[in-house]
């Protein structure tokens, strides 16, 4: 499974997924370029997706789930869209309440936040971790405000992967969710599923929320093995044994801005100095922001 940084850049989010799926998934969290000294911004949506596809080259042919949440969701859909144009069919695409809207009045509205705004946010979704500086928070502010312009400029186009959005439901208007729904499902050109979460926006990949997404997604990757078994003629059994010995990859093969969540959890309390405190509870948006 790849996992696509939300809007603030890193993939810390995905941690505690990766520790509610079982041992016979790799999983792997792709961060935005810029979190590491010396490195540029990718200029679009596009440019994002090519360049992280390449990161995964390395990684064993087989099933593959890519999601995204919010932000990442965006950069999740049109690598799916991607590989299903280039022939890859044993994929699913797994939106964490990524958000969109057909109505041209609502793109001008995806606008960079202030800088008080981005602090406020940062206290008041995840605190505020000891060590962070003013030059780290800027640069986050930075990669922050430059993927939402990012997905200001981004219009999806359909796809023949298959789409599954996870929509996150409480507090929302129901003409808002019946939007973005039918926002995605234009974009299918195959299947498309829609799983109902009873949480908001921030709230899908804390403690609630992460038991049904890892169903989800263990549902999926069982789907996907059976019936690449089936089209082989493989035992079911067979198939799953052997995607547990394909998932145990070394991370170093993905390359410097793929991270293996095994590494993740070891490294966690000093990768918190330099992690955005917002990542562990992704930025609300109004309904027009992606």
């Amino acid at each position: 499974m790849v996992c696509v940084h939300p809007a603030g850049g890193t993939a810390f989010c995905y941690l505690s997924l990766a520790k509610a799926l079982g041992p016979e998934y790799g999983v792997y969290g792709i961060q935005s370029p810029g979190v590491n000294p010396g490195e540029s911004f990718l200029p679009s949506v596009e440019a994002m997706a090519e360049s992280y596809l390449k990161l995964i080259e390395p990684l064993p042919d087989g099933p593959l789930i890519i999601t995204g949440l919010s932000f990442g969701g965006l950069i999740a859909h049109e690598m799916g869209r991607l590989l299903a144009r280039a022939g890859h069919t044993d994929m699913s695409v797994v939106l964490l309440d990524a958000q969109g809207s057909d109505d041209p009045d609502n793109r001008p509205g995806i606008e960079p936040v202030s800088m008080a705004e981005f602090r406020d946010k940062l206290v008041k979704f995840n605190g505020m971790y000891p060590g962070i500086d003013d030059e780290q928070i800027e640069q986050y502010y930075r990669i922050y405000c430059h993927n939402r312009d990012t997905a200001r400029d981004y219009t999806p186009p359909s796809t023949a992967a298959r789409l599954l959005l996870m929509q996150a439901v409480e507090g929302a208007e129901e003409d808002f969710l019946r939007d973005v729904r039918g926002f995605w499902r234009r974009r299918a050109e195959g299947d498309y599923l829609v799983e109902s979460m009873t949480c908001d926006h921030w709230e899908l990949l804390e403690d609630d929320g992460i038991p049904q997404v890892a169903a989800v997604i263990e549902a999926e990757a069982a789907r996907i093995t059976a019936a690449r078994a089936s089209a082989d003629g493989i035992d079911a059994d067979h198939a799953a044994a052997d995607r547990v010995a394909t998932a145990r990859v070394d991370a170093d093969q993905v390359g410097a801005n793929h991270i293996d969540a095994d590494q993740v959890a070891a490294d966690h309390d000093t990768a918190a100095r330099t992690q955005p405190p917002a990542e562990r509870r992704p930025d609300p948006v109004p309904a027009q922001e992606n």
